[in-house]
């Protein structure tokens, strides 16, 4: 599809469940999804909602070019073909870290999208502030910003 098809330049990356009952050493677990139990799928999709790309979760983990983690992995073999084309990729916080966002401008690739303050690398200053209602806290290194703040929760940022 990649030599027939040029995509928009925002791209976003998530993961599906197809709902699956039967016997699969594979099969998972979700409690927020609508089928709970089945195949999980890793997809790259346009705004549109067409697939561009997907993978099915096997349990394995992909390697690519010495990634450290499992999800940064699975986001650089999705967008293996369409790195270093100016794409704007969002994820959710399943995925994001501010190290995936130092790496994917590295191939000249933007990501945004929220971030978990349990990941690793991110910066204690934002992650321990605590914010008064409509407060917002945002350093900015290395052309990733992070930015954290509390309207009915706090919630953090990452492009």
């Amino acid at each position: 599809m990649e030599e027939q098809y040029c995509p928009s330049r925002e791209l976003c990356i998530d993961e599906s469940m197809m709902g699956f009952e039967g016997g699969l050493l594979f099969r998972q677990f979700i409690k927020n999804k609508k089928h709970k139990f089945g195949v999980k799928f890793y997809i790259m999709t346009e705004p549109n909602g067409l697939i561009l790309k997907h993978r099915i979760y096997d349990g394995t983990k992909i390697e690519f070019d010495g990634s450290s983690s499992a999800t940064e992995s699975t986001v650089l073999d999705l967008m293996k073909n369409y790195l270093s084309k100016g794409h704007s990729l969002y994820m959710d916080n399943f995925y994001n870290s501010k190290k995936l966002s130092e790496r994917l401008l590295e191939f000249a690739t933007y990501s945004t999208g929220t971030l978990r303050s349990s990941r690793k690398l991110n910066p204690r200053e934002v992650v321990d502030a605590k914010l008064i209602k409509v407060e917002i806290i945002g350093p900015y290194s290395y052309n990733v910003g992070i930015t954290k703040w509390r309207d009915t929760k706090e919630v953090i940022v990452i492009s």
